[in-house]
């Protein structure tokens, strides 16, 4: 009977089971808006983080574009810190020892809200739009993509959102033209983090 009580106290006084290194949707860090151009000079970082708030080291983090057609990647030139699948159209890369990883894309091409699922070791973190200064996905940002943000001005279109304002402004045309004109995919230029500090919330 010892035994048996014995047992009984165990099961009651050991701890739940633990879900750390299980990626956590609420407390990993998933930024607001998306970015690509052919010159892969556009980046934003995904922090992914268990239940209490640890960060994973080493997590598979998928962008996954099987829903978003538009999207076009440039041919691999080696410079590039992640994977692409053309059959599951699935983009991915690892997390670094702070569980962060940070992803340059050379491609171009738009998706509209909803259509990039994010994937951490396979559990979903987020739904996100794309937006690139190459709008028409040609791999070339021309005459032709800043005529269309032209017509998007004034919207709340998040395809052509580049400075993540919530609204398509001038300013969005002038980064296109100003800052990403005539980039293709044999442009490679060291990408460089978007800054939120236009942005009042934390977004997770």
């Amino acid at each position: 009977m010892r035994s048996i009580h014995l047992l009984v106290l165990l099961a009651l006084v050991a701890p739940a089971p633990a879900f750390a290194g299980i990626p956590s949707p609420i407390n990993s860090t998933v930024p607001p808006c998306f970015f690509a151009c052919p010159a892969g000079d556009l980046a934003f970082q995904i922090v992914v983080r268990d239940i209490a708030n640890n960060p994973i080291a080493g997590s598979t983090v998928v962008l996954d574009f099987a829903d978003c057609p538009g999207f076009v990647v440039c041919p691999a030139n080696g410079s590039e810190l992640y994977i692409w699948d053309p059959a599951t159209r699935w983009l991915r890369w690892f997390t670094d020892a702070s569980g962060t990883v940070r992803f340059a894309i050379r491609g171009g091409g738009t998706c509209a809200a909803g259509q990039v699922r994010v994937l951490a070791d396979g559990v979903r973190m987020a739904m996100r739009s794309l937006a690139s200064p190459d709008q028409d996905g040609s791999l070339l940002v021309d005459g032709a993509d800043a005529l269309h943000v032209n017509s998007l001005l004034g919207s709340a279109d998040p395809t052509a959102d580049l400075d993540c304002d919530g609204t398509v402004t001038n300013t969005d045309l002038s980064i296109l033209t100003n800052q990403h004109g005539g980039h293709s995919c044999t442009n490679v230029v060291p990408a460089r983090p978007r800054s939120w500090g236009s942005l009042k919330q934390i977004y997770r």
